[in-house]
């Protein structure tokens, strides 16, 4: 199946993601879906529960096959609950930015150093301003 879908340039150079594979689970619920790209590597994978619900989804980097960033979803299956990005090369934590329960409005971010330790970590007001943030 071609996906007309053309993916972020710096993730996947030029390649379309094009080949998408269903997994099921024991009661033949979708259980996730692998996306490959035009190389036959791993792009994403959407991990669902109860086989209708999308709880999260990874993001690949196709090169090095680690995973650079992990989305949670809401009960909803559609409003964004978190965002972990991950360094390209080493896979390690960068940083997780959780949202506020509209999915648009960021509520705290948690940052870490290249040894994936917390460094920084800012809650923020309805507003967007910066209530409090400790190192």
């Amino acid at each position: 199946m071609l996906l007309k879908e053309k993916f972020p340039k710096e993730l996947v150079e030029d390649d379309i993601c094009y080949k998408i594979k269903r997994v099921y689970d024991e009661e033949n619920k979708l259980a996730l879906v692998h996306v490959l790209n035009s190389y036959n590597k791993t792009y994403k994978v959407l991990f669902y529960e109860n086989g209708e619900r999308l709880s999260n989804m990874s993001i690949y980097n196709p090169e090095t096959g680690k995973e650079i960033r992990n989305i949670t979803y809401r009960q909803d299956g559609k409003t964004i609950s978190s965002v972990r990005e991950y360094d390209t090369e080493t896979a390690r934590l960068l940083c997780t930015t959780f949202y506020k329960p509209d999915g648009k409005g960021v509520s705290s971010i948690i940052e870490c150093n290249e040894a994936g330790t917390q460094t920084q970590f800012t809650i923020f007001a309805d507003n967007g301003e910066v209530i409090t943030q400790s190192l």
